[in-house]
């Protein structure tokens, strides 16, 4: 039988208390770093060493933010909202690229974000969505 024991508990999104979305561990050789999301759309840069308070905070989105992606082999995360709309961002809390809804004849296909994916080894990011579509985007 596997014994798992709590090692540190933290309450990151205590200005506007919602629910946690997203949760993952930073990519590199610091294990103690996580990054979590809130639903209220703020995205917050935790040492669990340190209980103290975050080290950064990104405020994501205006509206609800719903889904958290953390790539693994490469210092950036994603995060997508309700409001059919995804931001890209790195460690810093830099934006670096959107992914939204464009309602023209040619648009790309995007609706509420519910989950997202890296690719563990390209750089793709798989985007699932509330009317059940899937979408793959490859940076150019």
């Amino acid at each position: 039988m596997l014994l798992l024991r709590l090692i540190c508990g933290l309450r990151p999104h205590t200005e506007r208390v919602e629910k946690v979305v997203g949760i993952g561990f930073q990519p590199g050789l610091d294990p103690g770093k996580i990054v979590s999301a809130s639903q209220a759309g703020d995205i917050q840069f935790l040492d669990i060493r340190n209980h103290s308070s975050a080290y950064l905070t990104i405020e994501a989105h205006r509206g609800p933010l719903t889904a958290l992606a953390v790539r693994r082999h490469a210092p950036i995360i994603a995060s997508g909202s309700a409001k059919q709309l995804i931001k890209v961002f790195s460690l810093e809390g830099d934006q670096l690229g959107t992914i939204r809804y464009y309602p023209t004849f040619m648009a790309q296909k995007i609706g509420s974000v519910s989950c997202l994916n890296f690719h563990p080894y390209q750089v793709l990011l798989a985007a699932g969505a509330a009317d059940a579509c899937v979408c793959i985007y490859a940076y150019w």
